[in-house]
């Protein structure tokens, strides 16, 4: 009997032992939370133009190629054009200064505007990221296509350096607005017929078209990307959608003559006067 009692007491510790090792609760891993990758924005695709205080004295800088270089270093008719409108107030006149860095350049070579002294005889300019500019004009460089690359390629990489040159100059100018500037067309049936007197009617379609494509292709992103545009391309068209050759140089069927220089700058600053992105 005494047996029988040690034996139940022994069972009966063994069964508490278990019991009460299974009770002490397990430890829950933490969970840990799933991160969702947010994609970078394009800065230029969220582009809104800054609004910019009245001032005496406004700055603009001009990236482009030959075509935007032949308004010279200062503007010219360009910057005597915008002058005018913003003195119109006499009580209250306001001046424009223009530093043109345009050359003759493929929108590649973009960097050497923006990081490098630009001498225009008799004037150096620059570098323009060191500068201080309250609008940023930025031309297609269409005339300086980059055929090495083949055109679907080439119009891929001037987009893509349209995009770094955006997000550059939001970051080093977010208080000052960007303006694209589309130039005069090309005429087909005359394109480069003076320097280039041995290119078939062909040839200098194709001159032309090619040209053209970089021109569309450089509207399309700033349409794409909420960039103001100054079309003078559309408006230099004629009826039947070549060049107007009033605005070629006949000296090389290829810049913009005294006429098509005239009409450049008369377009853009309209533009700039018309939509108050610099106030009066």
């Amino acid at each position: 009997m005494k047996f029988k009692h040690i034996l139940i007491c022994i069972l009966l510790l063994v069964a508490l032992f278990f019991l009460s090792k299974n009770s002490v609760p397990k430890k829950i891993p933490k969970a840990i939370p799933t991160l969702t990758p947010i994609p970078t924005p394009t800065i230029s695709k969220s582009y809104i133009v800054p609004t910019i205080g009245k001032k005496p004295v406004y700055g603009i800088a001009m990236i482009g190629d030959s075509m935007t270089a032949a308004l010279g270093p200062h503007g010219g008719g360009l910057s005597d054009h915008m002058n005018s409108l913003y003195k119109e107030n006499a009580e209250d006149p306001q001046r424009i200064i223009i530093d043109n860095y345009a050359t003759s350049s493929s929108i590649l070579a973009v960097n050497t505007q923006l990081t490098q002294k630009v001498t225009i005889d008799p004037y150096t300019l620059g570098p323009l990221l060191s500068q201080n500019y309250d609008l940023i004009l930025v031309e297609s460089f269409g005339y300086n296509p980059l055929s090495q690359f083949g055109l679907e390629e080439g119009l891929r990489q001037q987009s893509l350096a349209l995009e770094g040159l955006m997000k550059k100059l939001i970051s080093t100018f977010p208080r000052a607005a960007i303006v694209f500037v589309a130039t005069i067309a090309p005429n087909k049936q005359n394109y480069a017929k003076m320097t280039q007197p041995n290119y078939s009617a062909e040839e200098r379609a194709k001159g032309a078209e090619e040209r053209i494509s970089y021109i569309k292709n450089h509207i399309q992103y700033a349409t794409d990307n909420n960039i103001p545009l100054i079309n003078i391309y559309e408006k230099s068209l004629t009826e039947n959608e070549d060049g107007n050759v009033m605005y070629v140089n006949p000296t090389d069927d290829i810049h913009p003559s005294f006429a098509g220089v005239d009409f450049i700058g008369h377009e853009i600053g309209n533009f700039i006067h018309d939509s108050k992105i610099l106030p009066k």
